[in-house]
Protein backbone atom coordinates (compact mmCIF):
# COMPACT_ATOMS: atom_id res chain seq x y z
CA UNK A 1 0.00 0.00 0.00
CA UNK A 2 1.09 3.41 -0.94
CA UNK A 3 0.72 6.53 0.85
CA UNK A 4 1.31 10.12 -0.42
CA UNK A 5 2.97 12.64 1.68
CA UNK A 6 1.26 15.76 2.76
CA UNK A 7 1.69 19.16 2.13
CA UNK A 8 3.26 19.37 5.63
CA UNK A 9 5.46 16.21 5.04
CA UNK A 10 6.56 17.34 1.79
CA UNK A 11 7.80 20.90 3.00
CA UNK A 12 9.83 19.22 6.05
CA UNK A 13 11.69 16.95 3.36
CA UNK A 14 12.38 20.30 1.01
CA UNK A 15 13.47 22.07 4.46
CA UNK A 16 15.38 18.64 5.13
CA UNK A 17 17.36 18.54 1.82
CA UNK A 18 17.88 22.50 1.41
CA UNK A 19 20.03 21.71 5.12
CA UNK A 20 22.54 19.85 3.17
CA UNK A 21 23.43 23.02 1.40
CA UNK A 22 22.96 25.56 4.58
CA UNK A 23 22.08 26.02 8.34
CA UNK A 24 18.70 25.28 9.00
CA UNK A 25 17.03 28.77 10.18
CA UNK A 26 16.54 27.33 13.67
CA UNK A 27 20.39 27.68 13.77
CA UNK A 28 20.53 30.86 12.26
CA UNK A 29 17.69 32.35 14.51
CA UNK A 30 19.13 30.96 17.66
CA UNK A 31 22.35 32.32 16.89
CA UNK A 32 20.77 35.77 16.00
CA UNK A 33 18.59 35.45 19.02
CA UNK A 34 21.77 34.60 21.25
CA UNK A 35 23.66 37.58 19.74
CA UNK A 36 20.47 40.04 20.17
CA UNK A 37 20.22 38.80 23.57
CA UNK A 38 23.67 39.61 24.68
CA UNK A 39 23.19 43.32 23.01
CA UNK A 40 20.48 43.83 25.11
CA UNK A 41 21.34 42.74 28.33
CA UNK A 42 24.61 44.71 27.46
CA UNK A 43 22.71 47.71 26.89
CA UNK A 44 20.97 47.63 30.03
CA UNK A 45 24.02 47.04 32.27
CA UNK A 46 25.52 50.93 32.49
CA UNK A 47 21.78 51.38 33.67
CA UNK A 48 21.59 49.52 36.10
CA UNK A 49 18.55 47.61 34.31
CA UNK A 50 17.77 43.71 33.98
CA UNK A 51 15.58 42.06 30.71
CA UNK A 52 12.60 41.77 33.18
CA UNK A 53 12.69 45.28 34.85
CA UNK A 54 12.79 46.78 30.65
CA UNK A 55 9.82 44.14 29.79
CA UNK A 56 7.99 45.45 32.82
CA UNK A 57 8.36 49.00 32.33
CA UNK A 58 8.23 48.74 28.71
CA UNK A 59 4.60 46.75 29.53
CA UNK A 60 3.91 49.78 31.35
CA UNK A 61 4.55 52.50 29.24
CA UNK A 62 1.82 50.86 26.84
CA UNK A 63 -0.79 50.00 29.03
CA UNK A 64 -0.39 52.73 31.62
CA UNK A 65 -1.79 52.35 35.40
CA UNK A 66 -2.45 48.49 35.95
CA UNK A 67 -2.88 46.33 39.03
CA UNK A 68 -0.01 43.87 39.24
CA UNK A 69 -2.64 40.61 38.67
CA UNK A 70 -3.00 42.73 35.26
CA UNK A 71 0.37 43.36 34.76
CA UNK A 72 1.68 39.77 35.70
CA UNK A 73 -1.03 38.36 33.34
CA UNK A 74 0.34 40.73 30.48
CA UNK A 75 3.57 39.44 30.61
CA UNK A 76 3.10 36.03 31.45
CA UNK A 77 4.82 36.47 35.07
CA UNK A 78 4.32 34.86 38.19
CA UNK A 79 2.57 37.22 40.86
CA UNK A 80 4.80 36.76 43.37
CA UNK A 81 8.10 37.25 41.13
CA UNK A 82 6.41 39.99 39.58
CA UNK A 83 5.66 41.70 42.65
CA UNK A 84 9.84 41.69 43.29
CA UNK A 85 10.71 43.01 40.53
CA UNK A 86 7.91 45.85 41.52
CA UNK A 87 9.10 46.23 44.80
CA UNK A 88 12.79 46.98 42.91
CA UNK A 89 11.73 49.32 40.48
CA UNK A 90 9.35 51.72 43.39
CA UNK A 91 12.35 51.45 45.59
CA UNK A 92 14.68 53.09 42.69
CA UNK A 93 12.04 55.45 42.00
CA UNK A 94 11.44 53.55 38.40
CA UNK A 95 7.58 53.30 39.19
CA UNK A 96 5.26 54.15 41.22
CA UNK A 97 3.43 51.99 43.54
CA UNK A 98 0.04 52.10 45.88
CA UNK A 99 -2.66 50.30 46.84
CA UNK A 100 -6.37 49.79 45.03
CA UNK A 101 -8.81 52.77 45.94
CA UNK A 102 -11.85 50.82 46.09
CA UNK A 103 -9.68 47.09 46.86
CA UNK A 104 -6.93 47.95 49.80
CA UNK A 105 -5.19 44.62 49.05
CA UNK A 106 -4.85 45.05 45.17
CA UNK A 107 -1.49 47.38 44.29
CA UNK A 108 -1.24 49.38 41.29
CA UNK A 109 1.96 50.48 39.38
CA UNK A 110 2.71 52.72 37.33
CA UNK A 111 5.61 54.17 35.23
CA UNK A 112 7.08 57.34 37.17
CA UNK A 113 9.08 60.57 35.43
CA UNK A 114 12.16 59.19 36.35
CA UNK A 115 11.28 55.89 34.92
CA UNK A 116 10.02 56.92 31.79
CA UNK A 117 13.37 58.78 31.79
CA UNK A 118 15.06 55.54 32.12
CA UNK A 119 13.06 53.71 29.42
CA UNK A 120 13.57 56.32 27.04
CA UNK A 121 17.58 55.82 28.14
CA UNK A 122 17.11 52.13 27.50
CA UNK A 123 15.21 52.39 24.00
CA UNK A 124 18.24 54.66 22.93
CA UNK A 125 21.03 51.94 24.70
CA UNK A 126 18.71 48.91 22.92
CA UNK A 127 18.45 50.60 19.25
CA UNK A 128 22.62 51.37 18.89
CA UNK A 129 22.80 47.02 19.81
CA UNK A 130 20.17 46.48 16.77
CA UNK A 131 21.60 49.32 14.71
CA UNK A 132 24.91 47.28 15.35
CA UNK A 133 23.16 43.87 14.38
CA UNK A 134 21.17 45.11 11.33
CA UNK A 135 24.01 47.89 9.89
CA UNK A 136 24.36 45.17 6.88
CA UNK A 137 20.92 45.74 5.98
CA UNK A 138 19.19 48.77 3.72
CA UNK A 139 16.15 50.53 5.74
CA UNK A 140 13.50 48.94 3.25
CA UNK A 141 15.33 45.53 3.77
CA UNK A 142 15.14 45.97 7.86
CA UNK A 143 11.34 46.29 7.76
CA UNK A 144 11.17 43.50 5.55
CA UNK A 145 12.80 41.08 8.22
CA UNK A 146 10.71 42.61 11.19
CA UNK A 147 6.88 42.08 9.15
CA UNK A 148 8.85 38.38 8.71
CA UNK A 149 9.71 37.88 11.64
CA UNK A 150 6.53 40.16 13.24
CA UNK A 151 4.70 36.97 10.96
CA UNK A 152 6.49 34.10 12.46
CA UNK A 153 6.01 35.59 15.78
CA UNK A 154 2.58 35.72 15.04
CA UNK A 155 2.09 32.51 13.92
CA UNK A 156 3.89 30.93 16.81
CA UNK A 157 1.71 33.50 19.62
CA UNK A 158 4.96 34.55 20.48
CA UNK A 159 5.36 38.16 21.52
CA UNK A 160 2.75 40.91 22.07
CA UNK A 161 1.37 42.60 18.50
CA UNK A 162 1.05 46.08 18.72
CA UNK A 163 0.64 48.40 21.77
CA UNK A 164 -2.55 49.32 20.86
CA UNK A 165 -3.20 45.05 20.88
CA UNK A 166 -1.43 44.91 23.71
CA UNK A 167 -3.27 47.50 25.76
CA UNK A 168 -6.49 46.08 25.13
CA UNK A 169 -5.64 42.50 25.99
CA UNK A 170 -3.93 44.02 29.26
CA UNK A 171 -6.56 46.28 30.19
CA UNK A 172 -9.25 43.21 29.63
CA UNK A 173 -10.75 44.69 26.69
CA UNK A 174 -11.77 42.84 23.42
CA UNK A 175 -11.68 44.51 20.31
CA UNK A 176 -12.43 42.08 18.16
CA UNK A 177 -15.96 42.02 19.01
Amino acid sequence: MTTTATPTQRQASRAAEETKDRLPFGVLLARLGQESQARFRRGLRPLDLTAQHYIVLKQLQVIGAASQAVLADALGLDYSNLASVTAELNERGLIERYRHESDRRRYVVELSERGTEALEQADQAIGEGEEGLLRTLEPDQREQLWLLLRRVADAAELCPGTPVETAAVCSGEDRSA
